[in-house]
């Protein structure tokens, strides 16, 4: 996302605009579906008690794809209001926020049991 939008703000990669524009769109593509793109279809039913698993993994899921679809829907109204380099920015800023926050805050979930992560998550029980 940075890369994109570096490449539409700075005269001087002008001249190679397009050629970063598409290098940026693989690198995000490939890495969105390297990393977050399955994270919430894999992560949610091991963070959720078994009680309310179900039904919570339905409302994260369907949150998930009603935001995707807003921001597909409004994307284009963004883009001409503020610029396409400031949209990129943006995007990359909230990828930025979102490794912080994960990286501080969600837990190890590799080689444990739902029960293992259930208490990691909530050390009350």
């Amino acid at each position: 996302m940075l890369l994109l939008s570096l490449s539409f703000t700075w005269n001087v990669l002008a001249p190679y605009a397009g050629s970063l524009a598409v290098i940026g769109t693989v690198l995000y593509v490939l890495s969105f579906s390297l990393g977050a793109g399955p994270v919430p279809a894999l992560l949610l039913p091991e963070i959720f008690a078994s009680r309310i698993r179900a039904k919570a993994v339905s409302l994260s899921l369907g949150m998930h794809w009603i935001s995707n679809f807003v921001i597909g829907l409004w994307f284009l109204s963004v883009v001409n209001k503020f610029g396409i380099s400031s949209v990129y920015l943006g995007f990359a800023s909230v990828c930025l926020l979102a490794v912080l926050y994960i990286a501080g805050n969600v837990v190890e979930t590799k080689g444990r049991s739902l029960e293992e992560i259930e208490r990691a998550l909530n050390p009350a029980i």
